[in-house]
């Protein structure tokens, strides 16, 4: 079942992380589009406040560049030469 999952995102750490990404983008433009209740909307701008974006996207390259560097290091040698 694992391998299956795997497969599915090409054991690749990058892709798996760029589906989440897609995946909760499209669940928060599900969300404001569904939820137009006043008070759930003060939450949500709340806690996307531009002054949060900053520390948001830094998340988010953190995350991006150690699945980019597990990736990597599966495909390169004890020299960084490419092997794969």
């Amino acid at each position: 079942m694992l391998d299956k999952i795997r497969a599915w995102f090409k054991n690749s750490v990058t892709i798996l992380w760029a589906r989440i990404q897609v995946v909760a983008g499209a669940g928060v433009a599900a969300a404001f589009a569904l939820l137009q209740n006043p008070d759930v909307t003060g939450a949500l701008q709340s806690a996307l406040q531009p002054k949060f974006i900053p520390y948001y996207v830094i998340a988010i390259g953190l995350v991006t560049e150690l699945a980019r560097r597990r990736t990597v290091t599966k495909l390169t040698d004890e020299e960084n030469k490419v092997v794969g």
